[in-house]
Parts: C-alpha cells; structure tokens; sequence
C-alpha cells in the first residue's frame, strides 16, 4: 500500500523503487550507506600526508640549525675563554713561585738563563693557543687564534694584567666593542 510508513514507496502509479513518496517522513536509522568508489582500508598515512610533516619538518630545521650552529660556535668559544684563564692562572703561580714569568731551568729569575717562554698544554678545539711574541720576567700576552669551522670567529687575547679582549675582525685593532669577552 503506497505511502503507508514502512511499506515499499511507489511513483504513484504502484511502481516501487522510484523514491519517496511527499508529505511523509523517511524512517530513520534505515537509510543505506552511500556508494563510495573508494574507501580508506588499514591504518596508514597517504602521501599528502607524509609530504606536509616533511615540509613542516624542513621548515623547522631551516630555522633552527642556524641557530644551533652559532650555539655551537659559542659554546666553543666559551671553551677557549677558559683555556686562556687557566692557563693565565698558571702564569701567576708561576710568577707568584719564581718570582717572574719566564724562570729557566733552574725556577731561578736571577739568573741570565730565563726561558723565553714557558711550555703549555690546551685542550680547546678548534683553536690554536700561543704566546704572542716573548714573554718577559713580568709580562706575558696569551693568544687564541680560530681554525677550522671556527676559523672567521676573531681573536681571543689575555695578559698579565687579566685584561681579556676579543679582536672580533681579526684586523688587529680593538674598535668598540672588541675589548672585553663578556658581550659574545
């Protein structure tokens, strides 16, 4: 019987299948899922998918490896720093035991046979730590010099007066800004 709720619908002629009949309400919760051409079957990512957390992925390194290389650059950097301290407190115990910078063989300052510059061991890399020219009974200039992946990075310098410098452009003057190692 046509338009009775739960019976076949008909056009009107009492052919069925030819859709619902106007005026009454589909029943719900019978409605067929519609015809998809494809479905999504397992658990996985399309390739739109992987493409976009690539890209998200290359625009966050893009940003942050910059950064971490100038980390790394100071941290090494840092690391000469303390080298040069250390080795500018040896030179005091040095001058506070012999009484100069530079005693000879005998730790004797009196003497003709001063040294001209004591022996000493770094452990900064990347950096190649000197004297900076001859060291003398009561001054001394200790050097860090940059290599490698380090190499534009400037010139760390102490003396034994505890000034500390940075000749940033490697040019060998101290502009503004250059005379101290606190602003790196």
């Amino acid at each position: 019987m046509a338009g009775v709720p739960g019976c076949k619908s008909t056009d009107g002629l009492g052919r069925p299948g030819a859709g619902p009949v106007p005026g009454i309400p589909r029943r719900l919760g019978r409605q067929a899922a519609p015809k998809v051409a494809y479905r999504r079957v397992g658990r996985g990512f399309s390739l739109v998918e992987l493409l976009v957390v690539v890209a998200i992925v290359a625009i966050l390194a893009a940003v942050a490896y910059p950064s971490y290389q100038e980390q790394v650059r100071s941290g090494r950097r840092s690391e000469a720093q303390a080298d040069l301290m250390r080795l500018a407190q040896f030179m005091e115990r040095l001058y506070t035991e012999n009484g100069c910078y530079n005693p000879g063989p005998d730790n004797d300052c009196s003497t003709t046979d001063d040294a001209a510059n004591p022996t000493i061991a770094t452990t900064a890399d990347h950096y190649g730590v000197a004297f900076v020219g001859t060291v003398t009974a009561d001054a001394y200039v200790i050097e860090a010099t940059p290599s490698g992946p380090q190499a534009g990075d400037g010139v760390l310098r102490i003396n034994q007066l505890g000034q500390r410098w940075w000749d940033e452009d490697r040019d060998g003057t101290l502009e503004a800004g250059e005379d101290n190692w606190e602003r790196n």
